[in-house]
């Protein structure tokens, strides 16, 4: 994987499943499109507070890196769902740990873009979306057939 322009950040992690995030993100990072497909059919949530992770026990800062376009896609899930990229993540982990759910081979690539939005002093207002194409591992990935100068915008498989 290239590590060029990875964003580097943290997430907070029940120490339990730390050490699986830090030995194993690249492939728990492969089920993120199937786990945020998951997530999205839960309402988008206003007018409350930011939930974060609630297992009990101790928890750990971990410093991660996750491409931009991960790092987007966790975000505006994040955001539409009112939680935190912590607890995402450690949804994510759990749905790792399943043995039946790593047998899968069904594979999602994802899309984040941004459309043109208005920021300033007047209005703000900002469109993101995501798109899901359905993959199985072998085949050759439905972003192949985008033309270049449209790949910037074809991030992870997941």
């Amino acid at each position: 994987m290239k590590t060029k322009n990875m964003h580097t950040t943290s997430v907070s992690l029940p120490e339990k499943v730390a050490e699986h995030w830090q030995k194993h993100q690249r492939e728990i990072m492969r089920f993120a499109a199937r786990f945020l497909r998951l997530k999205m059919r839960n309402p988008i949530r206003r007018g409350v507070t930011r939930s974060y992770n609630d297992a009990e026990g101790p928890y750990r800062i971990v410093t991660t890196r996750f491409t931009p376009e991960e790092h987007d896609a966790l975000l505006c899930v994040a955001s539409a769902l009112r939680v935190s990229v912590s607890s995402l993540v450690y949804g994510l982990i759990l749905l790792w740990l399943k043995p039946a759910r790593r047998a899968l081979k069904r594979f999602f690539a994802i899309n984040y873009y941004q459309e043109p939005s208005r920021w300033d002093p007047v209005a703000g207002y900002l469109v993101e979306k995501l798109f899901f194409w359905h993959w199985r591992e072998g085949e050759k990935p439905p972003w192949q057939d985008i033309p270049e100068d449209l790949r910037e915008y074809m991030p992870f498989a997941g």
